[in-house]
């Protein structure tokens, strides 16, 4: 074994001396096969989002969010393709530094500003820019400047400076601008003042590097390192000096990142002296800039962009031991690291053993490494079991031919009284004496034995096989069922909180499952796994789930439901650059962490202790139809540096969606994960997803707020979530008021509807009843007519033939009596048929006749005793009354003149006719005889008849008397109504 081999080995599993942070710095060089528009880069800055903005010399610009980059040339809207510098203003406005302009950059729109060719100050690039207030200035490399002030360009020569010219422009870390003008005087402006500072040019003589340092300003120049005092406005020579040119001072590592032009390097202050790391050889590094994650960016003239970092995984074996096959670290403090082919290999106390068989080569290739409750060391390999004997300092061989059921040993665990041993061809027990082998004889669903497990608390030994996982207690054999993982290979057994167990498969993911309980969780690339094909699954001192897969290495953490709640991931990017894992190769510890993959052995560095920002996620853009029409037009305003609209409301018909997001993260790019759910859609949230955009289409009407959240830097989901509202109008036919509109027009038509089949319906009950009423009047006429001509002519009869009888003398006296009473019963009988006959004819059903043929019976009643009688009727239409009513009214008040002229010893009468308050009628008749005590006479027969005839025609019969001051009776009516004999007109 080669001796840098011996040494590396040395300085990590045994923790010597070399230091962390040489150790663990890596480097990554982002080319144009990476996306990078062009290997010289002049400027790169970053913004609030994290993004890393780039300016080439002609690509154009370039935005980089740890996994892509964004490339905006002149057909975007550049000025030119040619980038001097870069710049933020305070309006998140990125100013992009041309040789003959600039262009400014909203996020959304690029304004561009051209310098007039003839002018004096444009003869030279602009290099530098600075703002005070809202003023941005720019620098040219003859030294004119011109300033920009609300899109607004003002050129000059000399900046009122008495013809001195600005060399160069210095921001203080104060935020002072330091201004060092031609004659050597600095002026220094800030928001509230601006002051000059002489310099004596024979003793600094001139600059051409000026810095930052721990909040102060220093310069290089031809005499020596100063230091430019803001506070006392002086300048101070310094008696140490840095070597090379200083493009950065880094606070948090206390070192100066510098160049000589053809190498780029780190010098750390030692007292007066200074110590010098070469980082990068034959490369000329432009700027340096140190991001918010606290990676180092170069610029490079020709080399691109690199990436200078603390990598979480260092390679600690060199290209000669490739394939670490299993990893173990024993009571005593050593080290065993198997090999795929290199043999194995054991470091104690800085002294590295090698035990390779030169005999048999199969037995170079280690499968695992274990430790017996005894301490004693057992290997499995491709040809038979090997026990160390620590006398001999060597191995003990156990093969086929001593009791093993296969050659090749994949897996070694053990329980309280001995030994178990996975084969290829089988699972064996040992005992210290002999082997019993368990197979599919015994009831194993397979002979392909992966992964052995015992849990001591069950009692129970777990084996994972190329189909399935066993359990075998108390020598009964018994398959656990797990549906998720049916005939699915199991590589990878190991134990989990005591009672649980991890299961790595082949295809599968990993699955946390109780067996006591048979709970379990699958976890997969669903939950943002880099792969389901598991080599190992185990668990370190915090709970941390490390998953090898051939993608790399996943550390993953689960809640107490075993849902991922944390979830990094590593690969190339974090410094394994084999990428895939084996399947024993892994030692957890508190202090260290090992993996062994197909190119060797890897340390972790733990870097969570650094609290690094992590940035959070942001829309980037929200589209209709893959952008055919802009959300920005159906908005009031904007927001952020993409110009997001703020709840734009969107016709029904622009209702396909795009949202993209993001959330840079230029470390753990890989492993960042989203979730998002459409609220007022969506019924969950969405599966974890590295894809950074969704699309929903044909959106119905209504209120919607999109939510993402996304992973952070440590890979659990980040507690800033992101809310966006919008809302799909609904189409007219669809919005309140034209629902409205359309229940009042279909209620208007079906209201229509009915009326008109409602009055047909009407009109043909009106034509039948007028046909009713019609034959209803003939049938009356016929009938008056002939109680007219055969009843009254019959009675007439009979009164003129007992007439003349009396006039002849016949009968005697009591004769004569009874002829008289005959007549007067004709005569009775005569009137009531005529009022019967009358009330019959339809001719008679109108008001004004009914009061006639009332006032004609007063008149011919009350002249017989000279009582005075008078009519008065008030009303002049004619009113058509129902059928019955005149009959029932008649003789209403033929009752009451009848009692009048009987006895009421009235002298006057009166019978009156008028309409009422309530737009009814009202029929008085008034004497002014001795009248009545109302309550006398309320059980009498006539006063009970004429009420029933006024409720037959709903009328209101009023009677009112005082004694010795008359008699009034009122009937009030209205033909309005439904009466008891037909209807009301």
């Amino acid at each position: 074994m080669s001796r840098a081999i011996l040494v590396i080995f040395f300085c990590t599993l045994c923790h010597a001396s070399l230091p962390a942070q040489d150790f663990f710095y890596s480097t990554r060089n982002y080319t144009a096969i990476d996306g990078l528009p062009q290997s010289q880069v002049r400027a790169i800055v970053e913004d609030k989002s994290g993004y890393l903005w780039i300016g080439t010399e002609g690509g154009g610009l370039a935005r980089f969010d740890g996994r892509e980059f964004k490339v905006y040339t002149t057909l975007d809207g550049l000025l030119t393709n040619q980038v001097n510098g870069l710049r933020f203003d305070k309006y998140d406005n990125l100013w992009i530094l041309h040789p003959r302009g600039v262009t400014k950059f909203d996020g959304l729109h690029f304004q561009k500003f051209q310098a007039p060719a003839n002018h004096p100050g444009t003869t030279k690039p602009i290099r530098r820019a600075y703002q005070l207030n809202d003023t941005l200035f720019l620098l040219s490399s003859n030294g004119f400047t011109s300033k920009i002030y609300q899109d607004s360009v003002y050129y000059w020569e000399r900046e009122n400076y008495k013809d001195k010219q600005v060399w160069y422009s210095h921001v203080a870390p104060g935020g002072e601008i330091c201004l060092f003008l031609s004659d050597g005087s600095i002026v220094v402006r800030s928001e509230s003042q601006s002051y000059t500072i002489a310099r004596d040019m024979e003793r600094v003589g001139k600059i051409f590097n000026i810095f930052n340092y721990k909040n102060q300003v220093f310069f290089k120049s031809v005499k020596g390192m100063f230091l430019l005092d803001l506070g006392k406005r002086s300048i101070e020579p310094l008696t140490w000096e840095i070597p090379n040119y200083v493009l950065l001072y880094d606070v948090k590592r206390d070192n100066f990142w510098t160049t000589n032009g053809s190498a780029f390097f780190r010098e750390t202050r030692q007292g007066e002296k200074i110590k010098t790391d070469t980082i990068l050889k034959d490369i000329s590094i432009n700027q340096v800039l140190i991001d918010s994650e606290g990676n180092t960016w170069l610029a490079s003239d020709g080399n691109g962009l690199y990436k200078y970092f603390i990598q979480d995984f260092i390679r600690c074996s060199s290209d000669k031991m490739r394939g670490v096959m299993a990893i173990l670290k024993d009571k005593e403090g050593s080290s065993w690291i198997g090999t795929m082919n290199k043999g194995l290999w054991k470091i104690r106390k800085g002294k590295i053993s090698s035990y390779i068989d030169e005999k048999e080569s199969y037995r170079n290739s280690i499968h695992c490494i274990k430790e017996s409750p005894d301490g004693t060391i057992w290997i499995g390999t491709s040809y038979g079991l090997g026990k160390y004997n620590k006398e001999t300092d060597q191995f003990d061989w156990f093969t086929r031919e001593d009791g093993l059921p296969g050659y090749s040993v994949v897996s070694i665990e053990f329980d309280e009284k001995g030994m178990w041993i996975g084969t290829g061809n089988g699972l064996s027990y040992y005992d210290g004496q002999s082997f019993k082998t368990f197979n599919t004889e015994n009831g194993l669903p397979s002979n392909g034995i992966w992964a052995l497990r015992y849990l001591k608390k069950l009692k129970t030994l777990f084996v994972g096989t190329d189909v399935a996982v066993t359990s075998i207690r108390n020598g009964k054999i018994s398959t656990v069922s797990i549906p998720e993982m049916v005939n699915t290979s199991v590589i990878s057994i190991q134990s989990y909180q005591d009672s649980l167990l991890l299961v790595g498969t082949g295809g599968t993911g990993v699955i946390v499952i109780n067996p006591a309980t048979n709970r379990r969780k699958l976890i997969t690339t669903r939950e943002g796994m880099a792969s389901d094909f598991v080599y190992f699954a185990a668990a370190d001192e915090k709970d941390y789930l490390w998953i090898g897969t051939e993608k790399g290495i996943n550390r993953v953490k689960v809640d107490r439901q075993f849902d991922v709640v944390e979830n990094l991931h590593f690969d190339y990017d974090n410094g394994l650059t084999g990428v895939e894992t084996n399947q024993n190769a892994f030692y957890l510890s508190e202090k260290s962490k090992y993996f062994g993959l197909v190119d060797g052995l890897y340390e972790f560095n733990d870097l969570s202790k650094q609290r690094q920002r992590s940035f959070d996620v942001h829309l980037t853009d929200v589209k209709i139809l893959y952008g055919e029409y802009s959300t920005r037009e159906y908005s009031d305003s904007t927001f952020g540096f993409f110009k997001i609209p703020y709840e734009p409301a969107l016709p029904p018909d622009k209702n396909h969606i795009t949202f993209e997001f993001n959330r840079v993260d230029k470390r753990y790019s890989k492993s960042v994960k989203y979730k998002y759910f459409l609220e007022n859609f969506d019924k969950t949230w969405s599966l974890p997803g590295s894809m950074n955009q969704v699309t929903y289409s044909n959106l119905p009407p209504g209120k919607y707020t999109f939510r993402v959240m996304s992973t952070n830097n440590k890979g659990s989901w980040s507690d800033t979530k992101l809310a966006y509202d919008f809302t799909i109008k609904a189409p007219f036919y669809q919005t309140a008021s034209f629902v409205v509109g359309m229940f009042i027009f279909a209620g208007g038509v079906i209201t229509l509807v009915l009326y008109l089949r409602v009055k047909q319906r009407v009109n043909r009950i009106v034509m039948l009843e007028r046909i009713r009423q019609k034959e209803q009047e003939t049938l009356r006429k016929e009938i008056a007519r002939d109680f007219h001509d055969e009843m009254g002519n019959q009675l007439t009869r009979i009164i003129n033939y007992v007439s003349l009888l009396k006039l002849n003398g016949h009968g005697s006296d009591n004769g004569h009596d009874l002829y008289t009473k005959v007549e007067n019963s004709a005569k009775y009988l005569y009137n009531g048929t005529r009022d019967f006959i009358w009330a019959i004819d339809p001719v008679n059903d109108e008001l004004s006749k009914l009061f006639i043929h009332i006032r004609d019976f007063g008149e011919k009643l009350f002249e017989e005793k000279a009582i005075n009688f008078r009519a008065f009727n008030e009303v002049r239409e004619k009113i058509k009354l129902p059928y019955g009513f005149s009959r029932e009214a008649n003789l209403i008040f033929k009752e009451a003149m009848t009692n009048t002229f009987k006895s009421s010893e009235a002298r006057n009468v009166t019978l009156t006719l008028k309409r009422d308050d309530k737009n009814g009628f009202e029929m008085t008749f008034e004497d002014d005889g001795i009248g009545f005590y109302t309550g006398e006479i309320e059980k009498s027969n006539g006063l009970q008849n004429i009420r029933e005839r006024a409720n037959r025609i709903n009328a209101l019969l009023r009677i009112q008397s005082v004694k010795n001051e008359g008699t009034k009776i009122v009937l009030n009516f209205t033909l309005t109504k439904t009466l008891k004999y037909g209807l009301a007109l």
